[in-house]
């Protein structure tokens, strides 16, 4: 029996109800003032590492909304990693050469090429614990790449986490330059915030891609079209009031754990990018030619 949260909205698109319902998804993201000198450094650097010239997944928008608050070295290494991330997403037999690199194989394919020059350069906040997360992030995103079943939605969220990359989200202490430390990245407050964030990036791809939670939902609902994408557009709603709650939980654990005012301010601002990639990742969606005739 359908409630009244299966019925269209109003003939409305997804991602227009979706913005007038969820006002922290309405506030436009800032741009990183060099957001081209960005895109620039990625090209250079994907011709070098064999990738091609002229990326097309527009990374460097995507981290300049991300980082529009650093300097350009954060930005250009989160655009490097997701612009080697989406070419890896395309040839998943490509990840066995990539796990070999990280430990210690000699590259030879360019996305080995890359993942070794992005792997190997020392980065603060880049140590043995965060490459052995990585690593098991990636690994969960090859076997969920792979996994071509329709999961109920009850197992979704995770499983969607890991086929979305939840490993990329990992990359904003390397890029940011800081380790939080194991006892505060390990508590539930900071565990609820980084999988909220994963989760509403995930389900937005879902809902302009038309696939994933919206294909769960329809299988094990049996809701379809316009219901189907009201009933993800209220979870992703209440994920993200979720995420920001979360959030507001983080400074107890700081302060719990002894951190300093430098240290506090440093895991705060890592919390600070998990609140604005999902609104960072919905804009940049939308605006790229892949989804430009849902706006």
């Amino acid at each position: 029996m359908r409630t009244e949260h299966d019925r269209p909205p109003n003939g409305a698109t997804p991602h227009i109800s979706f913005s007038e319902r969820l006002a922290a998804m309405t506030v436009p993201c800032p741009a990183h003032p060099s957001t081209y000198q960005i895109e620039a450094a990625v090209i250079d650097w994907s011709r070098e590492a064999g990738l091609g010239a002229a990326p097309g997944v527009g990374a460097h928008l995507l981290a300049g909304r991300v980082f529009a608050r650093y300097g350009t070295g954060p930005a250009t290494l989160f655009a490097r990693w997701l612009t080697w991330a989406s070419h890896l997403r395309e040839s998943p037999s490509a990840f066995a050469g990539v796990i070999a690199v990280a430990a210690g194989g000699e590259p030879g394919a360019p996305l080995e090429r890359a993942f070794a020059d992005l792997w190997r350069t020392p980065t603060p906040g880049a140590g043995d614990g965060w490459r052995e997360r990585f690593l098991t992030g990636l690994a969960a995103q090859h076997a969920a790449l792979l996994d071509t079943r329709t999961p109920p939605v009850g197992d979704y969220p995770a499983l969607g986490r890991a086929g979305f990359g939840s490993y990329l989200f990992d990359l904003v202490e390397p890029c940011t330059g800081v380790e939080v430390p194991a006892p505060v990245r390990e508590s539930a407050p900071w565990r609820a915030v980084a999988e909220a964030s994963g989760d509403v990036a995930a389900w937005c791809h879902d809902l302009v891609a038309g696939s994933g939670y919206l294909t769960s939902a329809s299988v094990s609902l049996g809701l379809h079209g316009a219901a189907a994408e009201r009933w993800v557009i209220d979870r992703v709603t209440a994920r993200m009031e979720e995420l920001w709650t979360a959030a507001r939980t983080v400074p107890p654990v700081l302060e719990r754990h002894g951190l300093g005012f430098t240290a506090s301010r440093e895991v705060t601002q890592v919390v600070c990018a998990f609140l604005t990639i999902p609104r960072a990742y919905l804009e940049w969606l939308l605006e790229s030619s892949r989804y430009r005739h849902l706006r």
